[in-house]
């Protein structure tokens, strides 16, 4: 039957025969070309055309295919079933434009991939076959070692340091000791002469047995060391003297600024930080105590 245009029917093809379904399917639900166009915006004459399998009309496959889902949505039928169709009239018909996905549809499968012949690989080396946070651990490790050996030699050093400078201190002569006999039976000790009048406070200490001695003059030690029986020194303080410790507190017999002290404890008292300052020669000036 001859087509609209007055040309000749095209041989039957399964894109012909796509047409003259959708025609059919159109026919039997009593719509028209024109309310497919109106309601899709797409050209009757491209509608007419894809009933017809008339491919010089229609435009390029892609667009085409876009006007197949159209016009089966309209109808109610499967678009994707309708879609898939077209595709594979188009793919078997020469007179339309191939693409690479109509292609795939009829060209054979590829042949089956060769697999490779599994290769044994050689043993790796040690280093790859340790663990990395074992080394991170190791290394940890070797840094704390490390460090507790400098903080440990700094130690030492810093004690041996400590025990030279203790050393020189106590091997350092104490000033102003000296060694006097002691007076016969009956005769008054000898008295040093005065100091010259000052605000400097002079305090005299002689030891009448043996005892230890820890004296400090304004806050700096100045005798640290037993005294015998017949020792005698004499220290200058500005403010104060402070005796840290005396071992045997009734064995030293004491002046300051010519005033006598009475012992600042009895016989084998060991007595500790005992202040010997202005206000104290004051107090004992008032009450004067007798020369044995």
């Amino acid at each position: 039957m001859p087509d609209q245009d007055g040309q000749p029917q095209p041989p039957h093809s399964e894109l012909a025969s796509f047409g003259e379904e959708l025609r059919r399917e159109r026919e039997i639900r009593g719509i028209s070309l024109k309310e497919i166009a109106d309601a899709t915006k797409i050209s009757k004459r491209f509608l007419e055309a894809i009933e017809r399998n008339d491919h010089r009309t229609l435009p390029a496959p892609v667009f085409t295919r876009g006007f197949v889902r159209e016009y089966a949505k309209y109808l109610g039928l499967n678009v994707d079933e309708i879609v898939n169709r077209y595709n594979y009239a188009a793919a078997g018909d020469d007179r339309i434009e191939k693409s690479a996905h109509l292609e795939r549809l009829i060209a054979p499968p590829p042949p089956p991939l060769k697999e490779k012949p599994f290769k044994v690989s050689g043993i790796p080396p040690w280093y790859a076959r340790i663990d990395s946070n074992v080394i991170i651990t190791a290394i940890i490790l070797a840094a704390l070692a490390a460090l507790g050996y400098w903080a440990v030699k700094h130690k030492r050093e810093a004690n041996a340091a400590a025990a030279r400078e203790e050393t020189v201190t106590s091997s350092a002569p104490h000033p102003a000791l000296t060694r006097h006999p002691l007076p016969a039976s009956g005769e008054k000790a000898p008295v040093p002469p005065p100091p010259p009048k000052d605000d400097t406070l002079h305090l005299v200490i002689e030891a009448t047995s043996r005892s230890w001695v820890v004296l400090e003059a304004d806050g700096k030690t100045v005798f640290n060391n037993e005294m015998q029986k017949g020792d005698r020194g004499s220290y200058e303080a500005k403010e104060r003297f402070r005796f840290r410790t005396i071992g045997n507190a009734g064995g030293l017999a004491m002046t300051l600024n010519d005033v006598t002290i009475p012992p600042l404890g009895g016989d084998g008292d060991v007595v500790h930080d005992k202040v010997l300052d202005r206000d104290l020669l004051a107090r004992e000036r008032a009450e004067p105590h007798p020369t044995p």
